[in-house]
């Protein structure tokens, strides 16, 4: 179980790694890259069963497609930080993570 817990550590710092690093090149990147890159940490997190993170990603890249230059990135960022840091498989912690960026966007 110990092994486990250490490799989960790895991951989570992993993705909040390429979290990171996309938001700070978000400005200067094309939709399209920024795009590939929400995808492969949904791809990562999927892989590992982070159901939250997917959940996140999944939201953040249909809300780039449908207004890439009107999506609130930040509200995103900021619930995949989170996402990253929850149970694998907590489903009440997507819903609650989607609701909170729609309350605040007021979508």
């Amino acid at each position: 179980m110990r092994s486990e817990q250490d490799g989960m550590l790895v991951v989570r710092a992993e993705l909040c790694d390429r979290l990171e690093a996309l938001q700070r090149a978000a400005a200067r990147m094309q939709v399209r890259d920024f795009l590939k890159g929400i995808e492969a940490i949904r791809t990562m997190a999927g892989a590992y069963g982070m159901i939250p993170v997917v959940c996140l990603a999944d939201a953040f890249e249909r809300a780039i497609r449908a207004q890439p230059r009107g999506c609130p990135a930040g509200l995103y960022f900021d619930r995949l930080k989170d996402a990253i840091g929850c149970a694998r498989t907590d489903d009440a912690a997507s819903e609650a993570m989607l609701a909170s960026i729609s309350i605040r966007y007021g979508t």
